[in-house]
């Protein structure tokens, strides 16, 4: 899902009437399922903030759908832990909680150093030359939307880089649930982000495994960090 914004603009959060109707094409399969990825790709990105209210007849309206689409995906979305429902009150966009961030990256932690470590050994000419795309197109973006999207895409390609299917998958994954939490910090960390997987490719093209995985495991570990401040409200401190 894309939000517009003006050129060189920012996109806010704007809840369901920031959501696009579903056009015709969209609708070919099976429209309970576009309804679910168009409404899960809005979770991940912010534009449904934690404690939305997700109204099926808003949505409906909104979306240019019935209402059975809308019930399908707001269950499924309900079963893969995305929203809450409240009795007598409806189904509301899940918080975010510092115990899901502290799993989440106890396994980001190991999982995408080793798959660093890995990319170096195994990457091959093309996919390097995809994460070098990747890398350019996070230079370009400034809307804290794409940039959690690029976010996901590149650390998924460095995983794929490590030629392991069941890895791939696992951070394919963790990528995901990890949206949810690096749209609290999208725009702040745009720059040491950038910095961070370009330091991380430069070592994959050395093939230095052993400073990929460093760097993988001090970005992983500096996104924790930020991720949680914003969680408690409190600011970044200056690296000293």
């Amino acid at each position: 899902m894309t939000v517009d914004v003006e050129p060189g603009g920012h996109a806010e959060p704007g809840g369901i009437a920031a959501l696009p109707p579903l056009r015709r094409t969209e609708r070919a399969g099976h429209t309970g399922d576009q309804v679910r990825d168009l409404l899960e790709e809005a979770i991940l990105a912010g534009v449904l903030a934690p404690g939305t209210h997700l109204n099926a007849e808003a949505l409906a309206k909104q979306l240019g759908v019935s209402h059975i689409p809308v019930r399908e995906a707001l269950r499924s979305l309900h079963a893969a832990g995305w929203i809450d429902t409240r009795p007598h009150l409806g189904a509301f966009v899940r918080a975010r909680t510092e115990q899901e961030l502290a799993d989440l990256f106890e396994l980001r932690l190991q999982l995408e150093s080793h798959a660093a470590v890995l990319a170096a050994e195994r990457r091959t000419s093309a996919q390097l030359d995809q994460l070098d795309g990747i890398l350019s197109r996070q230079r370009a973006a400034v809307d804290p939307f794409a940039l959690g999207e690029i976010n996901a895409v590149f650390h998924v390609a460095v995983a794929e880089c490590a030629q392991n299917q069941f890895l791939i998958d696992f951070v394919r994954t963790l990528s995901i649930r990890t949206r949810f939490y690096f749209a609290t910090v999208a725009p702040q960390r745009r720059d040491d982000s950038l910095r961070e997987h370009g330091e991380m490719v430069d070592a994959i093209r050395r093939r230095d495994a052993a400073t990929a995985g460093r760097i993988a495991h001090d970005h992983v570990f500096h996104t924790r960090a930020d991720v949680l401040r914003a969680l408690r409200g409190t600011p970044a401190t200056a690296p000293g």
